[in-house]
């Protein structure tokens, strides 16, 4: 995994290169509450119009009423399955009980039977609750090495999809987005997602540019280099 071109924020002008602590500005970035918006809402009144329409505009004998009806029933139970799975994913970890090992294997079950069919909806939620629920990175990272247990090639795009995410929080310079991913990288060894020299690699594009840097000058954004590399060993 190499995104150390990517490091610094990507040369526009050098954004963000100069924030606190990760620029953690709550107006932007609310972790205290959920913002994430759960997909496909209203998608089955949506559906179910399509459907009214199809029997008004159908032939004389009602053929193409019947033809509608079908379609918008398929397209709800689509969409009805998909707002399960996302329920699923978002709450699971919300209370720390004695079944929640039991919880997370089932999950995956359920995620691993169904990824086929709604990979989408799969990966853009893990994904959603990785970066907008912190606190429970730990939870995701092993619903992630669960299904890469099941099945590597599952798991190899989550992998996939979380590192297209951390280069792009690169770029913007969305530290707080970057420590999160790494954290979560981290875990992934301890799940045999990933390597352990994998993830050493990647702390160490964000160590060069400290051990370049002039003795005795401490600049904002070496110091929050060392903060994500800190954070992600611990």
């Amino acid at each position: 995994m190499d995104f150390s071109g990517r490091i610094g924020g990507g040369g526009r002008g050098g954004a963000r290169r100069d924030v606190d602590e990760f620029g953690r500005d709550r107006r932007s970035r609310p972790h205290h509450r959920k913002p994430y918006e759960r997909p496909n809402r209203g998608q089955r009144g949506h559906s179910g119009g399509h459907g009214g329409h199809g029997g008004h505009g159908g032939g004389g004998h009602g053929g193409g009423g019947h033809g509608g009806a079908g379609n918008g029933s398929m397209v709800d139970e689509s969409a009805d399955l998909e707002s399960r799975l996302s329920s699923l994913i978002i709450k699971v970890g919300d209370k720390n009980a004695p079944t929640l090992q039991n919880n997370l294997e089932a999950l995956s079950v359920v995620l691993e039977k169904d990824f086929t069919n709604h990979e989408t909806t799969v990966l853009r939620t893990l994904r959603q609750c990785v970066l907008e629920l912190p606190w429970k990175v730990t939870v995701y990272s092993t619903v992630a090495g669960l299904l890469n247990a099941k099945n590597n090639e599952t798991g190899a795009k989550v992998i996939t999809l979380m590192h297209g995410v951390l280069c792009k929080s690169l770029i913007k310079g969305d530290w707080c987005s970057v420590k999160v991913i790494m954290r979560f990288f981290a875990l992934q060894v301890a799940t045999k997602t990933i390597s352990a020299s994998t993830l050493l690699s990647m702390v160490d594009t964000f160590l060069k540019p400290v051990a370049g840097q002039t003795a005795g000058v401490v600049t904002a954004q070496n110091s929050c280099f060392v903060y994500i590399a800190m954070t992600t060993l611990l």
